[in-house]
């Protein structure tokens, strides 16, 4: 092979490595104010215990889907400060988010209709001054590699399973 040809070659095998990760930045996460709103129901009373909508700040979403990244975290405050304000048992709680204003306050509406209509529920609002969401910090999951024995395996396992279809 001549010199060119072989410099080419290492010039697109230079070039597809580096588009490699440019693809996985695009479905990383971000920083972003987001709207929240919060709902704890609990199991043993009829009682509906519903946050105000508000911002907050520095919250960790994904780039695409703009989907909440640590969600259990969110919940889990709303949970522990309903425990330690509110008698009734366990709570099962629910965080909506939103980045739009706009369709977060069509979500808040609909939600306290809901609720209010439903005339054995009791919902109590809890305001802005009492508990505001706080951001979490957002540690990024790493993945680790495959080792290629564990890929040997799952392929070994797919061939058994085919033989096993044929021979029915």
């Amino acid at each position: 092979m001549s010199n060119s040809l072989k410099v080419i070659i290492c010039f697109a095998l230079l070039c597809m490595a580096a588009v490699g990760p440019l693809e996985a930045k695009k479905y990383h996460v971000k920083q972003k104010p987001v709207y929240m709103i919060g709902v704890c129901m609990s199991l043993v009373d009829s009682a509906i215990y519903m946050t105000d909508m508000h911002l907050v700040d520095n919250v960790t979403i994904e780039n695409k889907t703009h989907f909440l990244k640590d969600r259990q975290l969110y919940s889990l405050q709303l949970k522990q400060y309903v425990e330690s304000h509110f008698k009734g048992g366990p709570f099962i709680p629910a965080v909506y988010s939103g980045v739009k204003r706009k369709p977060m306050e069509r979500r808040y509406l609909s939600l306290h209709k809901r609720y209010v209509q439903g005339k054995e529920l009791r919902l109590f609002l809890i305001d802005q001054s009492q508990f505001r969401f706080k951001p979490e910090e957002y540690i990024e999951d790493t993945v680790m590699p495959e080792s290629s024995s564990d890929k040997d395996k799952q392929k070994d396992k797919q061939k058994e399973k085919k033989k096993g279809k044929k021979e029915r």
